[in-house]
């Protein structure tokens, strides 16, 4: 399993890129007619992806996408499943097997190598559509599965529309998958038999709801609002999932839970259909409306890509908004989410002071809330009964003044007769109001500490005597106090990003910001399995040879949480 999971990260630090979308002025696209205004989830690349030159740019092989082990897996999970399972398993395996041949993808999938994408919800029906070149191919992706797994499928006619339905009845009653191909677009839509044919009209994109994205100022609304970019947009509206859940009829989603639940509404949900729970709700999805995001490729070339993006949690309230700013700290500015030379970066932002009356605020806009809904009332409750005031208090005192702490580390080698570190370089920095005063209390804790007297001029002392072991190997660490910073460091290129960090002023710029640059970290692991006298699996030799470089931050602006991502893979 351990192999199935570093594949697994590359492709989730790279998954951003399937989503992202190249500069474009406006958002236009005509198939967003076929998209449900009142759709709880959307996402749309409006300008074509190079898919082949992404594939490329991850440098994915066979051993880190569909390896012996996964295999062995998903084998053994496959003889103890129905034919729907081994369906979506065999779709699974294939598709990994297309992703380590970039070349072959339009052959093997016949998606475009340069497309556009939509994914969203006709009511309770995800749908995801595809640019395609090669409409058989497209189809054949999905007949070899059902071919391997035993699934029945058949080709319908929805009025001069052909399309193909693979049957998951097994999995839930009426359950299927359709796949078609109609004006350069492929479809799948997970969709249900009891669900009436205007239903399925719309799933696959061949009849336009009333109200759609394309006559809707929804996506222009928020990207003014939101300040998002243009080139492509996504949003989770809970505006709509409240109404789902609290009306009969309030929107499509409404309507495909009754036809569902053809007995009745199961009580957990009865008990959302009341004025006071619609009330309530409708407040609170006001208040908290969803996600929005955007993203944006720099870069999509032969020489690599590199990409950016940005997640957002907006809030109406401003009580939480004004708690969760004052909660930020300061991070250094060159580990603010950005691409960075080092092999790893991790940065911590919160005032520590500001801890226990942001929450204490944040605390009482929840407890406080005027609402009616019971089940509300019941969390509401659970609530005040779990007040954690007490607990932050006792933080707060541990570190008073702290702002914020980061690890940096650039580079190590490791003696591989010893293994002891050879060589390193690496940067940890504490921010403070008075980082001498910190230094202060860290001394009352720590007696190896008691003897340091940092030079009041910012000049750096070597700290051996705390750390031996470091000194025996040769290693020269160094301490200072600089500013608003403690600062302790080993290696030149920590002392230079020491130096730059130590002029830097105190600012609420964050909570947290890491970063990686995958080729160096894994040929530094590769050295420790070496070094451990276990054969080198397969895909950390891969690893070694991915270039590709991952910076994210959390942080909250004048909307909300917001999440930022720099991406940059060259081949």
């Amino acid at each position: 399993m351990r192999k199935t999971l570093i594949a697994a990260a590359v492709i989730a630090a790279g998954a951003i890129g399937y989503y992202a979308i190249n500069k474009s002025s406006t958002v236009t696209l005509s198939e967003l007619d076929y998209v449900p205004a009142d759709t709880v989830l959307f996402s749309g690349q409006f300008t074509a992806l190079d898919l082949v030159s992404y594939l490329k740019s991850l440098g994915l092989s066979p051993a880190q996408l569909n390896n012996d082990e996964m295999q062995h897996a998903m084998a053994t999970l496959s003889a103890e499943s129905s034919p729907a399972v081994k369906f979506g398993i065999a779709l699974f395996q294939d598709y990994m097997n297309i992703l380590s041949t970039p070349d072959d993808f339009v052959k093997n999938t016949g998606i475009a190598a340069k497309t556009r994408s939509l994914t969203y919800l006709v009511g309770a029906a995800p749908v995801s559509r595809f640019e395609v070149a090669d409409a058989a191919a497209f189809q054949a992706f999905f007949e070899r599965a059902a071919t391997e797994s035993g699934v029945a499928f058949q080709t319908k006619q929805l009025a001069n529309h052909s399309y193909q339905v693979y049957s998951l009845n097994e999995l839930l009653d009426g359950l299927e998958l359709l796949v078609s191909v109609d004006r350069g677009w492929g479809t799948v839509a997970l969709h249900n038999s009891k669900l009436p044919e205007t239903h399925r009209a719309q799933a696959l994109a061949q009849q336009k709801p009333a109200q759609h994205l394309g006559n809707s100022s929804k996506l222009a609304d928020i990207s003014k609002k939101y300040q998002l970019k243009q080139d492509g947009l996504g949003f989770f509206s809970t505006e709509q999932l409240g109404l789902a859940f609290t009306t009969a009829d309030g929107n499509q989603l409404a309507k495909d839970l009754q036809l569902v639940f053809t007995a009745g509404l199961p009580e957990p949900l009865q008990i959302w259909h009341t004025p006071a729970c619609r009330a309530d709700v409708a407040m609170l999805t006001k208040t908290w409306p969803g996600l929005v995001m955007d993203l944006d490729i720099k870069q999509q070339n032969a020489a690599g890509m590199a990409m950016s993006g940005k997640m957002l949690f907006p809030t109406e309230s401003k009580i939480t908004l004004e708690g969760l700013q004052s909660l930020q700290g300061f991070i250094p500015a060159s580990l603010n989410g950005n691409l960075h030379s080092s092999m790893f970066y991790l940065a911590l932002g919160t005032e520590i002071s500001q801890l226990t009356p942001a929450i204490s605020k944040m605390w009482a806009g929840m407890t406080d809330l005027s609402l009616s809904c019971e089940p509300l009332l019941a969390v509401q409750q659970q609530l005040k009964d779990q007040n954690p005031m007490s607990m932050l208090a006792m933080a707060g005192m541990a570190a008073s003044g702290l702002q914020g702490i980061s690890v940096t580390i650039n580079g190590f080698s490791l003696d591989m007769t010893t293994g002891q570190p050879k060589t390193a370089d690496a940067l940890i920095t504490l921010s403070a109001d008075n980082p001498q005063a910190l230094l202060a209390n860290a001394q009352a804790m720590l007696p190896p500490l008691a003897n340091v007297t940092l030079p009041t001029d910012g000049k750096d002392i070597s700290v051996a005597e705390i750390f031996p072991s470091a000194a025996m190997m040769g290693l020269d660490t160094r301490l200072k106090a600089s500013g608003n910073h403690l600062l302790l460091y080993v290696g030149d290129k920590a002392k230079a990003q020491a130096d730059t960090i130590s002029k830097e002023k105190l600012s609420k710029n964050g909570l947290m910001s890491f970063g990686m640059d995958y080729k160096q970290f894994f040929t530094a692991m590769a050295d420790m399995i070496s070094m451990s006298g276990q054969p080198m699996p397969a895909e950390f030799e891969s690893m070694m040879n991915t270039n590709l470089q991952f910076g994210m931050s959390f942080g909250i602006d004048q909307h909300g949480v917001v999440i930022t991502t720099d991406m940059k893979m060259a081949e």
